[in-house]
């Protein structure tokens, strides 16, 4: 990790980088270094900070005076290039990949795990960020964000509320935009549901997990309807039933919720009713609302217990998010010139790229230590200040702040695991397949 992060920002790699996009031309206070600098760990450490701000830190923390004119003046289209071009090298060569020897996850050579988050952006910005309008925000961006839970890799795609869920998944998978080398494992949420996506990930031979969704027409292997209500009627606790969507062929798997679980549910659904429907819920989505119900190609090894686990990797993904709006602030984007914004989205991405590189180079040595990213992101922003100077400063002083970084992380940035609440890690080694049979394409 030390020389790949060395490299990467090192003040050759991005004097070259600068120079290839345009955006050093000439001999400037800003050079390529410092204005990734500016943007990442000064970012990190103030996180709406103002150009004033990110100023004095540039000058604090690399002895580079410049002015807030200056850095707002390099806030152009070429400087929007620049930080995207790193921010895909920094993605490319950022994993955090997770060592099972045993248990369910260690049949996998990838779990895609897909979600996207929205934040409001100034009113000018309609006409290149367009919103939802009415009374929601008239001017929003949009992040898919894809995690290879196995790998650690991620995969960033920004647009505007046009960049939808459902569309987004099908389209990586379809233009086999990620990579699906060996045995994959795709999990979404509803807003990801979508028959035509779940038929190419089967018809490359690969798996997925997914919520059921209400309404969905069912039918059995000979082609006729079943009826979903009187299905859930005659199974009082857990179910499993071959169904055929457009002609292939999946499980659909059921178990009752623990009564709490159900309640909090149905509140949810008449609160959302009542906005919608007249504030009326149907017996038939009532019923319904008592069960976990997935639907999946994972062949039958993986029985109701295990889908359940497997689908708790989702939650991964949400702590990603939490992180990058509690520690980086990803989502307070205060200004009207979209250069800016995009820069410090951009900056904001390549901390969190980098952020896996550090946990994965703390994780690997031992492979019996887990970092809380939420944990390790805290303390980075601790040393943003010191992160920065040895960046400017670079060679030697760059390799000894990476390795210290490593260990003080390691130290002090572990995940609790308790008894009564053992890590999603813990969970997932101890979950085997039914008779650990080993896992085969099924149910074509």
């Amino acid at each position: 990790m030390n020389n790949t992060m060395r490299q990467f920002l090192s003040e050759t790699e991005m004097q070259q980088l600068a120079r290839e996009c345009g955006f050093v031309e000439r001999t400037s206070p800003i050079t390529g270094l410092t204005f990734v600098i500016t943007f990442t760990t000064g970012l990190l450490n103030t996180p709406q900070g103002t150009l004033a701000q990110l100023a004095a830190f540039l000058s604090s923390a690399c002895k580079t005076r410049v002015s807030p004119q200056a850095i707002d003046g390099r806030l152009t289209v070429v400087a929007m290039a620049f930080m995207r071009c790193c921010l895909e090298k920094a993605l490319a060569m950022a994993t955090r990949p997770r060592a099972f020897d045993q248990g369910t996850i260690a049949e996998f050579d990838h779990i895609y795990i897909i979600d996207s988050t929205n934040f409001e952006l100034h009113p000018s910005l309609r006409e290149v960020f367009k919103g939802n309008g009415g009374a929601s925000s008239v001017s929003a961006m949009r992040i898919q964000l894809v995690l290879d839970y196995v790998t650690g890799r991620l995969f960033v795609e920004i647009g505007d509320t046009k960049l939808c869920d459902a569309p987004t998944l099908q389209r990586l998978v379809e233009t086999h935009a990620l990579d699906t080398t060996g045995k994959c494992l795709f999990l979404a949420d509803l807003g990801y549901f979508k028959i035509a996506t779940f038929h190419a990930i089967q018809e490359q031979h690969q798996f997925f997990l997914s919520k059921f969704m209400f309404g969905i027409a069912l039918y059995d292997e000979s082609g006729s309807r079943l009826d979903l209500q009187n299905l859930l009627k005659a199974a009082p606790d857990s179910f499993e039933r071959t169904v055929t969507l457009n002609g292939m062929t999946y499980r659909l798997a059921g178990k009752r919720l623990p009564d709490h679980v159900v309640n909090q549910r149905l509140r949810k659904a008449s609160r959302a009713a009542q906005c919608k429907r007249g504030g009326v819920i149907t017996d038939a989505y009532r019923l319904f609302l008592h069960y976990a119900l997935f639907l999946t190609n994972l062949p039958t090894t993986h029985q109701m217990d295990t889908l359940f686990t497997l689908y708790r990797i989702r939650w991964q993904i949400e702590l990603v998010f939490k992180t990058w709006k509690s520690i980086l602030a990803i989502h307070k984007l205060r200004s009207a010139k979209l250069e800016r914004i995009m820069c410090e989205v951009y900056g904001k991405l390549i901390l969190a790229a980098l952020s896996s590189m550090i946990t994965a180079a703390t994780e690997i040595p031992s492979n019996t230590i887990v970092v809380s990213l939420h944990r390790a992101m805290q303390h980075l922003r601790t040393v943003a200040w010191q992160w920065a100077s040895a960046i400017f400063q670079g060679g030697r002083t760059l390799v000894t702040f990476l390795s210290n970084l490593a260990a003080d992380i390691a130290r002090l940035c572990k995940k609790k695991s308790h008894r009564a609440k053992p890590s999603i890690e813990t969970i997932l080694a101890s979950t085997q397949t039914a008779q650990h049979k080993p896992l085969t394409f099924a149910l074509t």
